[in-house]
């Protein structure tokens, strides 16, 4: 544990700050109302961020140092639209987060106050503002061939600092019902740990040392253990008992199974040792947390999946009956992250091929409809420009692809398939015309083509090295009527390309 552990901070306190920021389809929400634009270049890491008039923007390059196999910096450059301004920052995490279009507006609104409920503003202000360069100083250890600890710490690296719950026994959800009884709620919260926190600090020496407090929820220290050679010199504070042990299991920097099981070591041993951790009524809160953590997770999880959750629409079923309502489909699973804290978050099943309609009956009483994609039943979301979103069920063999923020139809990211089956689920419309429709499947991002002539449609997915076979079961899917020299002329990594196809089809039928 002597070398310096660089990691970014990982917050889930109860209390939050500020606006909650999201980013959602390229736009940056404050507290559900979007406020500007972002945008990720293909290397993943430079973000454009415009207001959404398109008046002023600036663009945010993320540099990564790597100083071993263990530590990094990382920074941001942030210049203006035209690069006749710039400045740098450290980058850190405010929040537990893998998004980093989310992440840098994040720390750009609550830290320098660029982003605000209004949108982009205090640019001028932020420019102003001197800052050393990161970049030449991190060019100039480059230089030097090595890094020690006293130019880390001159360069404002982060340490390590995470307020999480952990549990060191069950305690069921309903805890605090009549089916238990005070000795047994007693019990239950007799093995609950309240928060731990985690850093790293020069404590007078030159070498960092890994700290570990825990607490309660309200906030009284209660444990405090401090790494000294190895050992670990544990105080419980309010029994004034201090005892030293060695720690069976090593911490390692960013890993959050190995941050568990250190940390669990530690309740345990402390509990051996005779330390309550909260009364009764501080674990009345932490349930109560506990269920607010779950509807947060859940919400935000929905918000960012392709999901539609009671949206204005109607659908038209395989007897041409049209019934208006609230409709719901879940395109993919949502499975919100779990924590060390042993909270369970919601699940939710997700296929695509369930329609859910609230809507009123004959009576005029609300209920709940329920359509299969198999029934061949089409359905329409109104968005709020009174446009509309349309979607149709198809019979498809559909692949899945990795990551939903990849670009569907790249090349680059299909290297590993899972193999499937045809079945039956909506699609979102594309396009629609008699000859060829394009349709796209939301989890996947792929997109899928629809000849009248054809009982399934076809996914449109190109694999790296079997082009070629692409190409040999595109060609039987649309038959004779397009020539193969013309079909594989086609651009098939984008949308572009599959409209040329629709029109080349179209055209020689």
């Amino acid at each position: 544990m002597k070398n310096f552990i660089i990691l970014f901070v990982f917050c889930t306190s109860f209390v939050s700050f500020g606006q909650k920021i999201k980013e959602d389809k390229n736009q940056i929400f404050f507290d559900g109302t979007a406020i500007a634009k972002v945008e990720k270049d293909k290397t993943g890491t430079q973000f454009t961020y415009t207001s959404l008039n398109d008046s002023n923007g600036i663009i945010a390059n993320l540099k990564t140092h790597k100083i071993d196999a263990q530590n990094s910096k990382s920074w941001l450059v942030v210049t203006n639209l035209d690069g006749s301004k710039k400045t740098e920052v450290n980058f850190e995490l405010l929040s537990f987060t893998l998004n980093y279009k989310k992440a840098i507006a994040e720390l750009l609104a609550k830290k320098y106050n660029v982003f605000t409920a209004n949108g982009l503003e205090n640019l001028d202000t932020f420019f102003a503002e001197e800052r050393p360069s990161i970049t030449a100083e991190v060019d100039k250890l480059k230089e030097a061939g090595k890094v020690d600890e006293k130019q880390l710490s001159a360069l404002n690296y982060q340490v390590h600092s995470t307020e999480k719950l952990i549990f060191s026994g069950f305690v069921p959800e309903d805890a605090f019902t009549p089916k238990y009884n005070d000795a047994e709620r007693k019990e239950f919260m007799s093995k609950v740990v309240a928060k731990y926190d985690i850093s790293m600090k020069q404590n007078n020496s030159p070498t960092p040392v890994l700290n570990v407090d825990i607490s309660s929820l309200s906030g009284r220290v209660l444990v405090k253990a401090v790494e000294r050679g190895g050992k670990f010199v544990v105080a419980l504070t309010e029994s004034n008992t201090t005892f030293t042990y060695v720690p069976s299991v090593k911490f390692v920097a960013n890993d959050v199974n190995s941050t568990k099981s250190f940390i669990k070591e530690l309740v345990d041993k402390t509990y051996l040792n005779g330390q309550k951790y909260m009364t009764l009524s501080e674990a009345e809160v932490l349930l109560s947390a506990r269920r607010d953590d779950k509807i947060a997770k859940t919400n935000e999880a929905k918000l960012n999946s392709c999901n539609i959750y009671d949206q204005k629409g109607y659908v038209i079923d395989n007897k041409g009956v049209k019934l208006e309502g609230l409709l719901s489909i879940d395109f993919e699973n949502i499975t919100p992250k779990s924590s060390s804290s042993g909270m369970i978050d919601l699940d939710a099943t997700g296929d695509g091929k369930g329609l859910k309609v609230s809507a009123k009956n004959e009576k005029g009483n609300f209920r709940i409809y329920n359509y299969k994609a198999k029934e061949n039943v089409m359905f329409s979301i109104v968005n709020d420009d009174n446009t509309e979103t349309k979607f149709k069920a198809l019979l498809v063999k559909i692949e899945t692809i990795a990551p939903k923020d990849n670009t569907a139809l790249d090349l680059g990211a299909l290297a590993g398939m899972s193999l499937a089956s045809a079945s039956w689920k909506y699609f979102k419309e594309v396009e629609s015309t008699d000859k060829m429709s394009i349709y796209q499947d939301l989890p996947s991002n792929s997109y899928v083509i629809k000849i009248p002539t054809q009982e399934k449609g076809f996914q449109v997915l190109v694999k790296k090295g079997k082009e070629d076979k692409f190409l040999s079961k595109l060609k039987e899917y649309v038959g004779a009527s397009i020539d193969s020299n013309d079909l594989e002329k086609i651009d098939y990594s984008n949308l572009e390309g599959l409209k040329n196809l629709s029109d080349l089809y179209s055209n020689f039928k």
